[in-house]
């Protein structure tokens, strides 16, 4: 299959996906609990961001398949992805 959606910039894909980023979502999810010495070293703040989109796929019959996509990363203390 073919990814069907490119995106020039970030900005179009935002305005495609308004809602798709969040820091600290607030919500539960399935990351565990970060381990005491990453906290302590600042190479995990406890910070998570979010990311929800949905993703479409062209099959070679024509047909367009849609699949959401999360994708959950933590943050170090210096804002930089873990992921």
């Amino acid at each position: 299959m073919e990814r069907k959606n490119r995106y020039t910039s970030f900005d179009e894909f935002l305005a495609k996906h308004p809602n798709c980023c969040h820091i600290d979502p607030g919500v539960p999810y399935d990351m565990g609990t970060p381990f005491f010495i990453d906290r302590i070293t600042g190479y995990d703040s406890g910070t998570v961001i979010s990311f929800k989109f949905n993703e479409e796929y062209l099959e070679p019959n024509g047909n367009i398949i849609t699949q959401e996509i999360q994708v959950l990363a933590r943050l170090q203390n210096c804002g930089e992805s873990r992921w």
